[in-house]
């Protein structure tokens, strides 16, 4: 059975983020998993990490990680001294989550942001860079239960890892069963060819699908074939989150409307 998760910017900005209070709101909206920055949760007081595990347990919701590494979290850098100030960064979130009792890290954890399109020469040497990181802390993720799921970013905010093809292609080379993917719709509505096809190449390796519509209105008023996306989870039995991410505009709304519809939509215990 396929789970429902809810981004935490669906109520807050980075800034102004509560987010123990927001695993009660996620409950009232009937999902079943909070996902949350992996950065604000690491730099969390012991008590805020408690209070959000403790929230967590008696609400019965899951806790997922994101993460869009700044650049002194740059697993990709050609520059040894940056790129070894980045693994002891990730080393101490892997640690951190782990202390929470694991999870999944998600998110194009593999480089940093912003890209920097001078560097697109440098494109192998960056992903044999990366890969060299996330192989030396795999080991670390699966004593700690994390696992680190990749996500394909479109060219225009990234130019080393833009579709499913290429994530695959990493984690092959990363070859580690806690390295895994992670796909999102809307980075898929303008890179892939066939959503479907990316989803189905994907395939065991698909730990995690962000849910997201082409135009950022509410999942179901969109361009998107959810049908053809279902059909494709239904085909490699996918049974991981399905997390939501809203626009912003939409953190006034205190319905579980939408929480339903990607149910409706998404899951295999419903009808098509």
């Amino acid at each position: 059975m396929r789970i429902v998760g809810i981004h935490y910017t669906r109520w807050a900005s980075p800034a102004e983020a509560d987010i123990a209070s927001l695993v009660q709101k996620a409950k009232h909206l009937l999902y079943d998993q909070l996902e949350v920055d992996g950065i604000i949760m690491q730099q969390m007081s012991p008590w805020g990490r408690k209070r959000l595990g403790f929230e967590a347990r008696n609400h019965q919701i899951d806790i997922s990680y994101s993460i869009v590494p700044p650049p002194e979290y740059d697993l990709s850098s050609p520059d040894e001294d940056v790129r070894r100030h980045a693994l002891s960064q990730f080393q101490d979130l892997i640690r951190t989550i782990g202390e929470m009792g694991g999870g999944s890290l998600n998110g194009p954890l593999y480089t940093s942001f912003p890209g920097n399109r001078e560097m697109q020469h440098d494109r192998q040497k960056l992903l044999e860079q990366s890969v060299k990181s996330l192989r030396s802390l795999t080991p670390l993720a699966q004593d700690e239960d994390v696992v680190l799921n990749i996500r394909p970013v479109n060219r225009y905010e990234h130019f080393l890892i833009p579709t499913a093809g290429d994530a695959l292609s990493y984690v092959h080379a990363v070859n580690h069963p806690n390295c895994g993917i992670d796909l999102d719709t809307f980075e898929m509505n303008l890179e892939e060819d066939d959503m479907k096809a990316a989803i189905l190449e994907a395939g065991i390796y698909l730990h995690c699908l962000h849910v997201r519509e082409n135009n950022q209105k509410m999942v179901g008023l969109g361009a998107l074939d959810w049908s053809a996306v279902r059909s494709a989870l239904d085909a490699i039995y996918y049974k991981g989150p399905l997390v939501h991410m809203p626009a912003s505009g939409e953190r006034d709304r205190e319905d579980p409307a939408e929480s339903r519809r990607i149910r409706n939509l998404l899951c295999s215990d419903t009808p098509l």
